[in-house]
């Protein structure tokens, strides 16, 4: 890895970094902070570039990723905490971030082999809720998840801070037409499921044994109607109170485990 030292925001190495912090080249991800960084390293990603401040790599993480990363064919630059904070366009960055390609899956690499169980997110906008639900369905054995063009991009920071690493991991195909996506799991025989406040059938009752997609709609509105007319099964997770929805990660996480328990040998 050859180091530069880089001062000043104009270096067209920073604009780039944050151009892809901001979505503006897609076949790259912006990773930020140590922790992420060995997620991708240990991923086997291929890294771009890496910028770090002389503090971070003082420091014995610091000591140690730079060690790794002095192995991979990839350009690094020392930059000063201030600029650090404009790159990363956090509060309390962390000292080190990189670019990295992006992963890849389509839709035909998430469906085959035959998978036993998926989750789609249609319409999620907030980035935190979907990392959190990708690193949910990794922790749940989850075979891949897909996302419609109306959702949130699962690799742009905020979703992959969220995520902890499960989205290097776990094959995701993303901005889906839902056209295409219905005629990819009619099929394969998947089953649609999807969860309502009005649903008849209690999550419990359902047979997640089989291959199923969970259907998720957004944080606010739920899903379209026509969308969920389209359903095999549509299932409710009974609440106390005047409680009238949860957060969409904890609904899933419900789901997904109640699959586990029922899936288990």
């Amino acid at each position: 890895m050859l180091i530069d030292t880089i001062s000043s925001r104009q270096n067209p190495l920073v604009k780039r970094m944050i151009s892809v912090r901001d979505g503006r080249e897609r076949h790259l991800i912006f990773v930020e902070g140590a922790r992420l960084v060995q997620e991708a390293i240990d991923s086997r990603l291929r890294i771009e570039t890496v910028m770090f401040t002389y503090e971070f790599s003082e420091t014995e993480k610091g000591k140690s990723l730079l060690e790794t990363l002095q192995a991979l064919h990839c350009r690094g630059a020392v930059v000063p905490e201030k600029l650090m904070a404009g790159i990363t366009g956090v509060e309390t960055p962390q000292g080190i971030a990189l670019l990295a390609s992006r992963p890849y899956a389509s839709l035909e690499d998430v469906l085959e082999p035959a998978p036993q169980l998926l989750v789609l997110a249609d319409g999620l906008q907030d980035p935190g809720n979907l990392g959190a639900l990708v690193r949910t369905a990794e922790a749940a054995g989850v075979t891949g998840l897909i996302t419609s063009r109306q959702t949130a991009d699962p690799f742009q920071p905020k979703a992959l801070r969220a995520s902890a690493g499960s989205a290097f991991r776990l094959p995701i195909a993303t901005h889906i037409a839902h056209q295409e996506i219905v005629q990819a799991l009619r099929g394969q025989g998947i089953k649609v499921v999807t969860a309502a406040a009005k649903a008849p059938l209690h999550f419990s009752e359902y047979d997640w044994k089989q291959p199923t997609v969970l259907w998720l709609g957004s944080e606010g509105n739920g899903l379209p109607e026509d969308v969920a007319a389209t359903a095999d099964a549509a299932v409710f997770i009974p609440m106390a109170g005047a409680v009238e929805s949860l957060n969409i990660t904890v609904a899933t996480a419900l789901l997904l485990f109640e699959a586990v328990r029922q899936r288990k040998p």
